[in-house]
């Protein structure tokens, strides 16, 4: 695609951007110190050092050199930025054309601009989830070391099922007991009795 024109607003806030960024060469001519692509890289470098290896754009006086700058500018860092540049927008900016340069600028800070914000989202995500991370390994170690945590909890039914069994057991043999004891109460009551009804019948 060929890149907009841009509003006098844009070309000023475009030159006040350049200003603020440590380049390896004093702008004189921003068409002409542009032109090659190497100083592109470097403004690419300052903001996304692992996307760039300056030493692959050297600066370039023919426009053979210039091509191979660019192109592989497209293909190695624009292409990650989610863009590249058509051939008549690289074919302007090495002609010095007027505001080439500038519409690329534009464009390449806004694609910065977004890749960081992405990058940002991308970190926040890896932090919230190295932290539920920590928090499920947290949770882990403290069951590992509580022993009551850790034990089977379909064993401990079952021995408290097995506990409640053996109790009803031991109620049932207790109230046969009181039975036999009620019997033998019974049994001694009525051997009183006959004692009893047998003095008053020798009286």
């Amino acid at each position: 695609m060929d890149l907009p024109p841009l509003s006098e607003l844009e070309l000023q806030n475009i030159y006040a951007w350049l200003d603020k960024l440590p380049l390896s060469r004093a702008k004189k001519n921003i068409q002409r110190d542009f032109a090659d692509g190497a100083m592109v890289a470097e403004i690419v470098y300052h903001y996304l050092p692992k996307l760039v290896e300056k030493h692959n754009y050297p600066q370039a006086h023919s426009v053979q050199q210039k091509q191979y700058n660019w192109s592989t500018l497209n293909l190695k860092v624009f292409k990650k930025l989610g863009f590249q540049l058509s051939k008549n927008d690289i074919d302007s900016v090495i002609a010095c054309s007027p505001e080439a340069i500038e519409r690329v600028l534009k464009f390449l800070q806004i694609k910065i601009e977004k890749y960081l914000e992405q990058q940002k989202e991308l970190e926040k995500k890896a932090l919230e989830q190295q932290k539920q991370q920590q928090y499920q390994q947290q949770q882990k170690q403290s069951v590992q070391e509580d022993p009551l945590q850790n034990q089977d909890f379909g064993f401990i039914l079952a021995e408290k099922n097995q506990a409640i069994s053996e109790l009803k057991e031991t109620v049932e043999i207790l109230q046969l007991k009181v039975k036999k004891l009620e019997q033998l109460l019974q049994i001694k009551d009525n051997k009183i009795q006959g004692l009893v009804n047998q003095l008053q019948g020798k009286q």
